[in-house]
C-alpha cells in the first residue's frame, strides 16, 4: 500500500483524467477532441489556432505542471484539475472566439 502512496505515476494519471472530466462537463464537444497520451501525464485536442496541452513538465515528485495553447502558457507546481481545466477553458475559448465564424 505504501508504494501506492508514493507513486507519482498514479497520482499523475487520476489529475489527467479529472482534468479531462471538468473540461468534457463544460465543453461536451471536446469529449471526442481530447487525446490522453499513453506514456506520460499528458492530454491534448486540437482548437482551429493550435493544440492545447496540460502535461506535466518533469516526471518527478515536484514536476511542475504546464497549459499551453493558443495565446497561453502556463506553468504550476501543485494545481488542482479545476485550475489546470479552467486554464485550458480559456486558450479553447479564446481559440473559438479568433475564428472568423463561416457565412
Amino acid at each position: 500500500m505504501n508504494d501506492l502512496m508514493t507513486d507519482t505515476g498514479l497520482a499523475d494519471l487520476l489529475l489527467i483524467f479529472s482534468v479531462k472530466s471538468h473540461l468534457i462537463a463544460v465543453r461536451p464537444e471536446l469529449e471526442r477532441l481530447i487525446v490522453v497520451d499513453d506514456h506520460r501525464p499528458r492530454l491534448s485536442f486540437v482548437t482551429p489556432l493550435g493544440a492545447v496541452v496540460v502535461a506535466k513538465s518533469e516526471c518527478t515528485p515536484e514536476g511542475l505542471w504546464s497549459v499551453s495553447g493558443p495565446g497561453i502558457g502556463v506553468r504550476s507546481p501543485r494545481p488542482s484539475p479545476a485550475e489546470l481545466s479552467a486554464t485550458a477553458l480559456v486558450a479553447y475559448e479564446r481559440s473559438r472566439l479568433s475564428t472568423p465564424s463561416a457565412a
